[in-house]
């Protein structure tokens, strides 16, 4: 009994590590309460009382971890140590709240969410971006795998949202029979690693190496290497599933067609950041980068394997997307072919800098920070542009720069940077990637990405071609006027991506600093 009330108290005091999500509970709890007492014409209000506690969560974020912009105020292990508070889950929960705030904007002026218990959808954005939150932070494989599914479950509602739509209904079939597919390969990953191991924690107490007792065993001869492929491939498959990289894609182009166009967007960004925060920190525990190589581990093998899935992944997206003429398809192969861009990052488990091995994949932080804003930001237009033409076909979009001067630009803009055009933050990410893979010698995966790059360019400028060249179809006539916060938020995202450009540098190093501890 004594052990009881103990473990009681030291998880009361752990309750100021997760003050971010305690204000995100807080806020779908009264957002919940509010629309329920609220009359139909008037749960739009809902949605702004969901962005004041968002960015209350936002705030709480930057204050839990003291000095957020200076590097953080270390690392905390919580609940067990089934979470961690620290400098690297904070940035990356700063990338979900913003996205997610974003997204509640989109969808309070979103005109096929009208009548279809709008309130509603704000809750389910809400629950991801809670989900999303805790995977971010959690280094415990049974709690990453809980946190991915308080994700994923409720994205499969979002996707098929609009219930009298065949295409949502199609969406939310498809997304559940992935998701199921991918879940359940990767908790049987985990139950055999525990098996081996003894153990779900991704770090070991007193410099023990947690689950990467898994590589030991290899190393030791007690697991053949097949067994070692078998495990790690079945836990990561999960992970490449959420960021939508090959072979594990498949589900994203229909899931985000078939979507309403605020969940593609929110899908294209949020649950991929979370997932990647996943990854990047569960293939830290598994090869640590601080480890000597005769105590553990030798890299290049794995990088390998991520060498040749990012490639297929950027292929795949770049090519399956030039032949699209619905530019919300269009983006969901650019977001599997950018997928594999941030993948390529990860080709770099140990820097080449002994002092600061986490330095070749920190470019992957600045890459999402610098994809929110330009991928949400061509949602926010195309939301836009179907409240005003009716759709997101290239047809609907021609000439829509003539009506529509300021979305019309900002959407250009927003192209030129997922292409990686200066100056803008899109091509400081991919430079600052590049960088780090010639500092390892992968010269292969710099020219890969410049060639997709170029891939890239053609279907992107189909876009801006139909906005800003093209003649509007008769009869294509605009319904209604764009609400100032929509005009407001494109031109925003658009300032902050030239802004990340110039003030790259100090951006970068704080990138840097969030990834320093991992692997301790």
């Amino acid at each position: 009994m004594e052990h009881f009330f103990k473990l009681i108290g030291s998880n009361m005091s752990d309750t100021g590590a997760v003050a971010p999500e305690i204000m995100v509970v807080a806020t779908f709890l009264m957002a919940m309460i509010f629309d329920f007492a609220l009359s139909h014409n008037h749960r739009q209000s809902t949605g702004w009382l969901c962005v004041t506690g968002l960015v209350m969560a936002l705030w709480l974020n930057m204050k839990v971890n003291h000095g957020f912009f200076s590097g953080g105020a270390g690392t905390r292990e919580a609940f067990s140590g089934m979470i961690v508070s620290d400098f690297y889950g904070s940035a990356f929960k700063t990338i979900l709240l913003v996205g997610t705030i974003v997204s509640v904007i989109m969808a309070i002026h979103a005109k096929e969410l009208h009548g279809k218990n709008h309130g509603e959808f704000y809750l389910l954005l809400i629950s991801v971006c809670l989900g999303g939150m805790f995977l971010c932070s959690a280094t415990n494989l049974l709690m990453i795998y809980l946190s991915l599914e308080a994700l994923s479950v409720v994205s499969y509602a979002m996707a098929g949202y609009l219930r009298r739509d065949r295409k949502s209904a199609e969406a939310g079939i498809k997304y559940v029979i992935y998701g199921a597919m991918a879940s359940g390969i990767m908790i049987y990953g985990m139950s055999y690693l525990y098996g081996i191991t003894g153990t779900l924690n991704l770090y070991g107490a007193e410099g023990e190496p947690g689950v990467a007792r898994l590589i030991l065993a290899f190393k030791t001869g007690e697991v053949p290497a097949a067994g070692v492929i078998a495990v790690l491939a079945m836990v990561f498959s999960g992970f490449l599933y959420k960021i939508a990289a090959a072979p594990f894609h498949y589900w994203a182009p229909d899931v985000y067609e078939g979507s309403p166009t605020t969940a593609a967007g929110f899908f294209s960004v949020v649950p991929k950041a979370a997932g990647f925060a996943a990854l990047i920190r569960t293939a830290f525990a598994f090869f640590p980068p601080h480890a000597s190589a005769e105590s553990l581990i030798k890299t290049p093998g794995v990088e390998h394997v991520v060498m040749f899935l990012s490639v297929l992944t950027m292929l795949i997206g770049n090519l399956a997307a030039l032949g699209q003429t619905n530019a919300k398809r269009m983006l969901a192969y650019s977001s599997i072919a950018h997928a594999g861009y941030m993948l390529a990052g990860l080709t770099v488990l140990q820097g080449s800098d002994p002092l600061h091995p986490t330095d070749g994949t920190a470019p992957i932080l600045f890459y999402l920070g610098a994809y929110l804003l330009m991928n949400l930001g061509a949602f926010l237009v195309l939301v836009a542009m179907e409240n005003i033409f009716g759709g997101t076909d290239l047809r609907h979009l021609r000439g829509a720069i003539r009506r529509e001067p300021v979305l019309g630009t900002a959407l250009i803009i927003f192209l030129f940077s997922l292409t990686g055009l200066p100056p803008l933050a899109g091509f400081m990410g991919k430079w600052f990637i590049m960088v780090e893979l010639g500092k390892s010698a992968h010269y292969g995966m710099i020219v890969w990405i410049g060639l997709n790059s170029v891939i890239s360019l053609y279907y992107y400028m189909r876009i801006a071609k139909a906005v800003a060249i093209d003649t509007p179809d008769e009869g294509n006539e605009p319904k209604g006027r764009t609400p100032f916060s929509y005009n407001f938020l494109a031109v925003a995202q658009s300032l902050a991506l030239l802004a990340l450009f110039v003030f790259s540098e100090p951006v970068m190093n704080a990138c840097r600093k969030a990834f320093a501890g991992l692997g301790n």
